[in-house]
C-alpha cells in the first residue's frame, strides 16, 4: 500500500463520503439518481449509446454480501465459507426461487442480453480486479453496474478508469446503516480489511430503487 492509498485508508468515513460526493457530483444528479444512491463515471458518459449499441461490450460485479442473511437461507451458501463465495444459481443458469436482492438484479441483467461471463459476484476486490483487466483485454469497454461502498467506491472508479481504461462506469452505493450497528457495510479500512478476510454476517442489499433504475436504464429510460 502506498502513501496515497494510507491516506485516503485513514479517512474518516463522514469526510471520505462528503469528498466522494463532491468528487463525482452526486449532488447535481437528478433526485432519481440521488435517492437511488448512483454514481454514473464520468458524469457526461452517453447511456444512450452504450444502451442501444454496445451492451454486449458491457460487464457487471455485484457483492456476495447481497446474498440474504438471517432472514432466508440461500441454497448456493458454501457449507464452510458462508456467503463469502461467488455462487449464484441464477448466474449459473438455474432457477432459485429465495428471493433476494442479488438475484433481482441478475434477472434484470440477463433480461437484457448479459451472459454469465459479464457478471462477476465478488468474493474480495483482490479476485475482481484482475477480472476487470481481463474483461477490458478481451474488449469490454463498460461497467454496468457495479455495487460498492462509500469507502471502497472512490479507489474503485478511479482504477477501472485511469489504470484499466473503462471508458464509463454506474455504481450503485451499498452504504453503511446506521440502525444496523452490527452488521453494517464498510465504514473505514478496519471494515473494508475485515471484509476481504471474512464474513462479519452483513445484512445489506441492493436497494429495490437501485434495482428498478438499471432496469429503466438498460430499458432506454434515461433519467
Amino acid at each position: 500500500m502506498n502513501i496515497r492509498e494510507i491516506l485516503y485508508a485513514l479517512r474518516p468515513y463522514s469526510l471520505n463520503k462528503a469528498l466522494l460526493i463532491r468528487k463525482f457530483g452526486c449532488n447535481d444528479v437528478s433526485a432519481t439518481l440521488r435517492d437511488s444512491r448512483v454514481i454514473i463515471y464520468p458524469p457526461t458518459l452517453d447511456l444512450k449509446k452504450v444502451v442501444t449499441s454496445e451492451l454486449d461490450k458491457t460487464v457487471a460485479f455485484l457483492p456476495y454480501c447481497a446474498k440474504p442473511f438471517g432472514d432466508f437461507e440461500c441454497p448456493a451458501n458454501d457449507p464452510y465459507y458462508g456467503r463469502k463465495n461467488q455462487k449464484c444459481i441464477k448466474v449459473a443458469g438455474g432457477r432459485c426461487e429465495v428471493q433476494c436482492s442479488l438475484g433481482r438484479m441478475v434477472d434484470v441483467l440477463k433480461a437484457h442480453g448479459y451472459k454469465k461471463d459479464q457478471i462477476f459476484i465478488i468474493d474480495s476486490d483482490s479476485n475482481l480486479f484482475p477480472w476487470l483487466k481481463m474483461k477490458k483485454e478481451e474488449g469490454y469497454k463498460y461497467v454496468i453496474p457495479g455495487v460498492a461502498c462509500y469507502y471502497g467506491v472512490g479507489y474503485a472508479l478511479n482504477f477501472i478508469g485511469r489504470e484499466l481504461g473503462y471508458q464509463g462506469c454506474i455504481v450503485l452505493l451499498d452504504d453503511y446503516d446506521p440502525d444496523d450497528k452490527e452488521h453494517g457495510v464498510c465504514r473505514g479500512i478496519n471494515d473494508y480489511l475485515n471484509m476481504e478476510k471474512t464474513d462479519k454476517g452483513k445484512r445489506t442489499k441492493i436497494i429495490d430503487e437501485s434495482i428498478r433504475l438499471i432496469e429503466r436504464i438498460l430499458d432506454g429510460e434515461y433519467p
